[in-house]
């Protein structure tokens, strides 16, 4: 498969995905969809029940041949069942063409449907479907009645934006922005989790749970969805998500941020971070900055050795970062006290160091007179739930790199 085809393959998916979304949320409330059932997408809304088969052809031009087999795998379908003439779901094509639409003639009419739709050959054998399953005349008529074509869908662009939207009206205190930048690819997160599910019952969803599901506090990007959006797009979600106040300045709050650097420890550049998240996160000092206006963020990295530990805080102090490691002199045991206490005019320092994971839990408790934010930015594995404090508000954030939270700042 070329880099081309490959491209068309994946928006295919993905316009099949945002296709699912918007017919769940048209939906009424009680509504459920299946997806990859018999079909693409089966939605389950009692009178507006349907069997869609949905396809995205953007380079290409509009041909009968182009759903004759959706068509007549769809005929296969109904006759299976026993031609029900009280059949609910009705069958729907749903496509959208680079041109030639106007080839298809709306309402089909019987002839047009058996000529163009339901006759192909094969091996120089001509076939009629219609003729070698038995179908009747009046069968072949209640088939026609239930079966759908809309050649004009929207483009890939048009069909986010109406999808945007309707995030924006179904979510409460949702805006457009939020939908974009949140909701939509929590939303198809949830659907393409659905998509790869082996079993078809675990592929369903009702269109209540899809929405509690989407409107979750925490998301977990899988490296698909990175992949998709790109990790300029995650780092200003996250930034949005975490870190946009309402304020001119930062509010105050005691931010600690553990920070997984296994595999990646690179002394200056990551003296470099820590030396912007301390300028980024810490207050703004002014002439007269009161006392309980001054904070600095906590930091504590995972998976450095001691020795690496040491080599990060002799380049922050060659570059004059001033921090407090909780260490009161040399040799001396680590104390929190000191370490939870704000910076001063005489030393103003930027980062906290906390020495260890055992050491997260007495750093928050030694902690008062702030909000306490716990961001756990991990690639693999969280910080073990033993170790994490109840005393502030934890947020695992996923992170392909050690020097994510780099890309939030700057995003």
């Amino acid at each position: 498969m070329t880099d081309r085809s490959a491209t068309a393959t994946i928006k295919g998916y993905f316009y099949q995905f945002d296709q699912t979304i918007v017919r769940l949320l048209e939906a009424s409330k009680h509504a459920a969809v299946t997806v990859e059932g018999i079909e693409d997408i089966d939605l389950d809304d009692g009178d507006d029940s349907e069997l869609m088969q949905c396809k995205y052809y953007e380079g290409t031009e509009y041909n009968h041949s182009v759903i004759k087999e959706a068509v007549i795998l769809m005929l296969r379908h109904f006759h299976a069942h026993g031609c029900p003439t009280d059949q609910i779901h009705r069958y729907r094509l749903y496509g959208h063409y680079k041109g030639g639409q106007s080839k298809l003639v709306l309402p089909l009419t019987e002839e047009f449907l058996k000529e163009n739709f339901l006759t192909f050959a094969k091996e120089k054998v001509q076939h009629k479907v219609h003729e070698e399953l038995k179908i009747t005349a009046a069968q072949l008529v209640a088939f026609r009645d239930l079966l759908d074509i809309d050649v004009n869908a929207p483009s890939y662009e048009e069909q986010q934006k109406k999808l945007v939207n309707l995030l924006a009206s179904e979510i409460s205190g949702c805006s457009t922005v939020d939908a974009e930048i949140f909701y939509y690819p929590s939303a198809i997160n949830v659907i393409q989790g659905l998509a790869v599910e082996a079993e078809e019952a675990k592929r369903r969803i009702t269109r209540e749970r899809f929405l509690k599901e989407i409107d979750r506090k925490e998301v977990v990007f899988s490296s698909w969805l990175q992949q998709k959006f790109g990790a300029d797009y995650y780092a200003k979600l996250i930034r949005r998500k975490h870190f946009k106040f309402n304020t001119t300045k930062m509010p105050k709050a005691s931010r600690i941020f553990v920070i997984d650097m296994q595999g990646e420890f690179d002394v200056l550049k990551t003296a470099k971070m820590l030396a912007n998240l301390g300028e980024f996160f810490s207050h703004k000092e002014l002439a007269r900055t009161p006392p309980q206006d001054r904070f600095s963020p906590y930091v504590l990295l995972r998976g450095i050795a001691p020795s690496e530990l040491i080599d990060l805080k002799a380049s922050l102090w060659k570059k004059g970062v001033k921090f407090n490691d909780g260490y009161p002199f040399h040799g001396a045991e680590f104390s929190a006290a000191l370490l939870a206490s704000d910076p001063v005019k005489e030393n103003l320092w930027r980062i906290k160091f906390i020495p260890a994971e055992d050491q997260l839990a007495p750093a928050v408790t030694a902690i008062t007179g702030s909000f306490i934010e716990i961001y756990d930015l991990y690639k693999t594995t969280q910080l073990e739930d033993a170790l994490v404090p109840k005393g502030g508000a934890f947020h695992p954030i996923k992170c392909s790199s050690s020097y994510f939270i780099q890309e939030v700042m700057q995003a």
